[in-house]
């Protein structure tokens, strides 16, 4: 097992950090694996471990619950971001499930299962849940209580030194995705003074990214969330 130290992976303690999440369930006969890739933020805490919020309606909670393993992707890519946020069952944009041929599986002795990852991470932390407790967020959309989970780190790897960091047209495309996600929420709680609001936010955002010129995962970011919202309006 390679041992973690979170300042080889620039993180800081407190911070909060957006990466792709994978966990795993298994199909009815369980025989296979059946990947789940979200957008989650995390930080790092005291005793070098991650804690991370999944909603309690989400896949990421489920499987959590159910195997109590998770891997954390840092990806530079922000298309992929897209891709993990926006997925859904019954998608307007036929965005059921994150693309397979981005998964890849790790094999570790201590599992029965292999845990997925993604691909084309610059590096992975591998959690398993020590402890999980509520506690009640607020934002535009009122009081939610969320479970809250600590990791502690089983495995990490670097599969490449990486100290990308986004430039403003991928800031604003990952701040975008963020927006659809909640214009979603706003559009479900009939809520048309915020769904107007982030509506008018995205529209900014993509106006300054294409602006900005030729980002190429940005731009395939912004086509897929116009898409998206363009669906999700009518």
């Amino acid at each position: 097992m390679k041992m973690f130290d979170y300042q080889d992976f620039g993180l800081k303690k407190d911070n909060l950090y957006e990466i792709i999440a994978t966990t795993y369930s298994t199909t009815a006969e369980d025989k296979d694996i059946k990947p789940n890739a979200s957008c989650m933020g995390i930080r790092m805490i005291e005793g070098d471990q991650i804690q991370i919020s999944p909603f309690y309606s989400t896949t990421t909670y489920k499987n959590l619950k159910e195997y109590g393993t998770i891997a954390i992707n840092f990806v530079d890519n922000v298309y992929l971001y897209a891709l993990a946020a926006l997925k859904e069952p019954n998608s307007p944009i036929g965005l059921i499930d994150f693309p397979s041929n981005y998964y890849d599986f790790k094999y570790l002795e201590s599992h029965v299962l292999d845990v997925p990852y993604i691909k084309k991470a610059w590096g992975i932390l591998i959690g398993e849940v020590s402890r999980e407790f509520q506690k009640t967020k607020s934002d535009e959309f009122g009081e939610t209580t969320i479970p809250v989970f600590k990791l502690d780190v089983i495995y990490s790897e670097k599969f490449q030194e990486s100290s990308k960091l986004f430039n403003r047209a991928e800031n604003l495309a990952l701040e975008t995705i963020i927006l659809a996600t909640r214009l979603k929420i706003a559009k479900e709680n009939k809520n048309q003074p915020l769904l107007s609001k982030v509506h008018e936010k995205i529209i900014d955002h993509v106006e300054n990214i294409e602006r900005f010129g030729k980002n190429e995962n940005a731009l395939k970011t912004i086509e897929l969330v116009n898409k998206y919202i363009s669906k999700l309006m009518d």
